[in-house]
């Protein structure tokens, strides 16, 4: 397992447990994923799991605060 796969997976069960409930863990884990392909290229090494954690959390809240369905944020790529 990669560094970059571990801090996506430990990002994705915090994040699971953060929104369990509200979102579920599928869709939770697309929008890691998502952030994840966003942030490739764009960030040093080291700071990576935290912006993942920033970015997929700010996409799963505006999910929440939507008016209409729920929809999951796409990757921008």
């Amino acid at each position: 397992m990669t560094v970059r796969s571990r801090v996506t997976d430990e990002v994705t069960t915090w994040l699971t447990g953060e929104f369990a409930g509200r979102v579920p863990a599928e869709a939770v884990e697309v929008v890691v994923r998502a952030a994840g392909r966003d942030l490739d290229g764009r960030v040093v090494p080291d700071d990576r799991g935290d912006l993942l954690y920033r970015v997929a959390r700010a996409r799963l809240v505006r999910m929440l605060s939507a008016p209409e369905e729920p929809r999951i944020p796409r990757s921008r790529r």
